[in-house]
Formats: structure tokens, sequence, C-alpha cells
């Protein structure tokens, strides 16, 4: 059913956030189920298979979790199937709305950090973070943007494509460079897969950045919606196996290859976390989470018993 969503390993955060709703809204819609328990399985099983499309991505699970916490509401309340259909919709059109509106505030926020001509570092491709130089450059201060080339799939070059369509020159470079390079720049702003209590993870790479960041007194922001935010214990692991074949085809006997995509950094490397609630200390993303409780139905996908 997610099979697309759980291959694509270019797209971010919010695009696949974006797909994940609209194909939550079409499981909703082409449900033939007749009682409520019946459209609750079908449901239960969908999030299942999505939260396994993409584990890493906090904003799905969210997204899963706040879904199913809807329907569960009609199904114990003896309600209609066709009732819990119509709370799903509700809920996946306000994730796709709210997640644009959110975007958009956040964008705002950020864009107060970076002054005209200022030269940003940045890893890897993020609607967020693109979201953020361009709201900048549409209020006169138009940024330089140094954006490593994210191996193995690249996705630095699609970072650097989409902003020339906000007038905006940026510089690609080689991974290995860019935090040898970050004392040129006034700021490093990355995205986030997900934000936990004491991390944050992000596309492989993020680590050195900020480590060089933080040597070269250059602050680092993280951009990431409140719908990234999840306690670590939920969080999906950072080092699972990618297609090893993308690094090296045919690695010869006595040859390992691990390739990974994902690698949690510490907050406290971190000067902010640009929301859409403003620029939050690191420290207050325990309190963030602590004020979000986590769906029982949620939890069970994330914790089956045995």
């Amino acid at each position: 059913m997610f099979e697309g969503l759980a291959r694509d390993n270019r797209s971010g955060a919010t695009a696949l956030t974006r797909a994940a709703a609209e194909q939550l809204l079409a499981v909703a819609a082409s449900s033939k189920a007749g009682d409520p328990g019946t459209f609750w399985e079908e449901l239960n099983a969908a999030c299942r298979e999505l939260i396994a499309a993409q584990r890493e991505m906090a904003s799905i699970v969210n997204l899963a979790g706040r879904v199913l916490a809807a329907a569960e509401r009609v199904v114990l309340s003896g309600l209609s199937p066709d009732a819990a259909r119509q709370a799903v919709h509700v809920e996946c059109v306000r994730a796709i709305e709210c997640a644009a509106e959110a975007r958009a505030r956040l964008a705002k926020h950020g864009a107060v950090l970076i002054a005209d001509g200022a030269v940003v570092a940045t890893v890897s491709s993020s609607e967020t973070v693109t979201a953020v130089l361009a709201a900048a450059a549409a209020a006169g201060r138009v940024p330089r943007v140094i954006v490593s080339e994210s191996r193995p799939a690249g996705e630095g070059a699609s970072l650097a494509v989409a902003l020339r369509e906000h007038g905006i020159a940026s510089t690609i470079v080689a991974d290995a460079a860019l935090p040898g390079l970050v004392g040129r720049a006034a700021l490093v702003l990355v995205g986030a897969d997900s934000v936990s209590e004491t991390d944050f993870v992000n596309k492989i790479g993020t680590y050195p950045v900020a480590l060089a960041a933080r040597e070269a007194d250059v602050p680092l922001h993280v951009a990431a919606s409140l719908d990234r935010f999840i306690p670590g214990a939920l969080r999906g692991r950072t080092d699972r196996l990618c297609d090893g074949a993308e690094i090296l085809a045919s690695p010869p006997p006595g040859v390992a290859v691990e390739n990974r995509y994902f690698e949690a950094v510490p907050l406290s490397l971190a000067a902010g976390i640009v929301t859409e609630e403003g620029v939050k200390p690191p420290e207050e993303a325990a309190r963030v989470i602590e004020l979000s409780p986590v769906p029982p139905a949620l939890l069970s996908i994330l914790y089956p018993r045995a």
C-alpha cells in the first residue's frame, strides 16, 4: 500500500508527510467496512504499514497517531463507519492544511535570523529550510547559500535548483568539504526529520557540520515544525542500513558497505529551534514533547505485545 513511500529516498519529511496524509485519505475513502470495528482494523493495519514505510520521519508517526486517535473516538462512541471515515478525512485534510500554514509561520520566524547577503550553510535538501531562505529573500534580505551535495542521493542539487526560483545563488560542495567551509557562513541552518528531548535527527553529514560550527563560533539553527517533535523512546532508529549499491555497486570479498541516511545530533550544538511558534531554545524541546501526549493506539503499533 505504501511501497512507493517506502522507496522514496529523496523527498524530505514535509513532502513525505503530505503524501502519507493523501494516501490515508484514499484508504478511508476506499474502505468498504460495514461496521466500525472492521474499519478500525483496516485503519490500524494501514497506519502500521505507513509507519514501517518511513519510521524515521516523526511527522509521519505523529500523523498516524492523530488519525488513529480521531477514529478511535468515533469508534468507541458507537457511531457508524461512515462517521469514522469522515473523522479520518477531516484529520488528514487538517494535517495537510496546517502543515502549509505552520511552514509559512516558521519561515517568517527563521527569516529574521538572516541578514541581507549573509552566507548560510546547510546540509542536503529541506522544504522547511527552503521556505526560510525564500522568506528572507522575499523580505529583501537575499542570502547566499553553501550546500553539501548530500551523497548518495545528491539532494543538495535539488535544493540549489529550488533556490534559483527565489533568486538565491548557491554553491554545492562535497559533503566532506562543508565542515571546513562553515567559517565562511554567518549561520548554519538545517532541517530535521525528528526532534527529541536531547537531540535531533537529520541527513548523514549534519553532525560534523554542527561540530565545525561550534568550533567556528557560527550559530546553528534547526528548522523543524512542531509535528517533528517526538519522545526519544518513540523515535525511529538512525542506524538502519540502506542499499549499499548506492555507495559501491559490487564490493569485493572482505569489503563491507554501510549506507546510512540519518544520524542524531545533540541539541546542545544548536543555538535554537525554529518552529511555527518562534525560535525556541534547545532545552525547551523536552517541555514541548511533554505537553503532547502519545495516543495509546500509536503506542500499540510502536510497541506491539509479544
